[in-house]
């Protein structure tokens, strides 16, 4: 019985390691985003320091009045600029981003050549391609969906690439 009582043991504290191990995160290609220890109050959160420049589509869902009201911005990494994204080892690679400082990136992403679409509700969704610089990149796990979010912190038009809409517009909840 002790004996069976110290293997029991012994496999308790060998198995306890792996179930507390932080998740691993890889990138495609070298990625300048490094990832940060966490924070007492990043919860489900894995941060990464670092800025990195990036290509592909963007939408924003603003609501024009006195003061436009940004309900959504979201980047859509092209492949070669989704292997820079970090994300969780195993996982497929980042193909939507959210901007989370979306008051400063509408406006930023709205100067660059789009498409718009008047949506019900009186909303409107603009739709273009750029080459954005992102920080403060970013992962949360949320119920069983992981997001990926960072700040915008400069954007300019893809040289040679036409404005194309994505297809379907996706205004979020």
């Amino acid at each position: 019985m002790k004996r069976a009582l110290i293997v029991l043991l012994a496999c308790a504290c060998t198995a306890t390691p792996s179930l507390s191990a932080p998740e691993r995160f890889a990138a495609d290609k070298p990625t300048p985003l490094r990832q940060l220890k966490p924070g007492k109050d990043d919860g489900n959160a894995v941060r990464f320091s670092g800025s990195v420049q990036v290509s592909g589509q963007f939408l924003v869902v603003w609501e024009r009045g006195s003061k436009p009201v940004y309900r959504q911005v979201t980047f859509y990494p092209d492949p070669a600029s989704a292997a820079l994204l970090p994300r969780a080892a195993g996982s497929e690679p980042v193909t939507e981003l959210t901007l989370s400082n979306r008051e400063q990136a509408g406006p930023m992403l709205l100067v660059l050549p789009t498409v718009q679409t008047d949506l019900e509700r009186g909303g409107t969704s603009s739709e273009g391609a750029a080459t954005v610089t992102i920080r403060d990149y970013r992962t949360v796990v949320e119920c069983d969906q992981r997001r990926y979010l960072a700040q915008l912190v400069s954007a300019k038009r893809n040289r040679g690439t036409l404005v194309s809409a994505r297809g379907e517009v996706r205004p979020g909840c």
